[in-house]
């Protein structure tokens, strides 16, 4: 594992996490309930389609926060080689020593010293980045990407249901029944939820072209918990007429980004 000696104290997040985090992260996607667990398959889907789509085997592709290493090793195991990189020692343990997997201890708000790289994910990393951080980890993308390569990102919307929700965590009494009906509850840590303009003026500004912007996964409490399979398709159905509207696709949980490295 390679570790940086002095990492910002502003770093992504506090440089711990354990294998109960690991655990819960990949339960996401066998969760029971079919609208949560279609929230995240809808997003690892965006997330690999392109990675099929902008890369091919062989190529040497950037992760910036590795969590249960799901991506990490479907990447590896379709022929890339993957640098992973995460500032939590416990994600990173959980896929070191794999095969295409080279592991890195870094703040990915800081210039990271491992390009250059035909294409780069980051899945649902930037709302953990301290504000002040968020145009260096796009910059720091940037520097590790090779003229033209692609960059695949999402991060919740700052107005998405779910995140309204989520806000609600800091009552105890929400706190309480949202672990009665998840299991395990926390507050979400998105310290830094960007909307569709604020992310834009940000990409912009890190030197990307967008190629494809997408908003999608819809979440109504009541419907979703108590909706069932049924719940779960008319949220999918409303989520692709939200898309559609304006002043309403704000509400919709994930923004996913393609975007290329301008080669000028």
């Amino acid at each position: 594992m390679t570790a940086t000696a002095d990492m910002a104290p502003d770093a992504i997040r506090a440089a711990q996490g354990s294998a109960d985090d690991v655990a819960f992260q990949r339960n996401l996607y066998t969760d029971p309930n079919a609208t949560r667990r279609q929230l995240h398959w809808d997003r690892r889907h965006f997330v690999m389609d392109r990675v099929q789509r902008y890369s091919q085997p062989g190529d040497r592709l950037l992760e910036i926060g590795v969590g249960c290493g799901i991506f990490t090793e479907e990447m590896a195991g379709s022929g890339r080689h993957v640098d992973a990189v995460d500032i939590h020692p416990a994600y990173l343990a959980n896929v070191a020593g794999k095969p295409g997997i080279s592991v890195h201890q870094r703040d990915a708000t800081q210039k990271l010293g491992l390009g250059p790289h035909q294409l780069a994910i980051c899945s649902e990393v930037l709302e953990h980045v301290p504000p002040a951080g968020s145009q260096g980890l796009l910059d720091a993308v940037h520097d590790s990407l090779e003229p033209g390569g692609h960059f695949i990102l999402t991060t919740p919307q700052r107005w998405a249901t779910v995140e309204l929700m989520a806000r609600l965590f800091k009552f105890p009494a929400v706190l309480w029944l949202a672990r009665k009906i998840y299991g395990h509850a926390e507050e979400l840590g998105h310290i830094n939820l960007l909307t569709a303009s604020q992310l834009g003026a940000q990409i912009e500004k890190a030197g990307f072209e967008v190629v494809e912007q997408k908003r999608f996964g819809f979440y109504l409490p009541l419907l979703a918990e108590a909706g069932g399979k049924p719940g779960a398709k008319l949220l999918k159905a409303l989520d692709r007429t939200l898309a559609k509207v304006p002043v309403l696709r704000g509400l919709l949980w994930t923004q996913g980004y393609v975007l290329k490295k301008l080669t000028s």
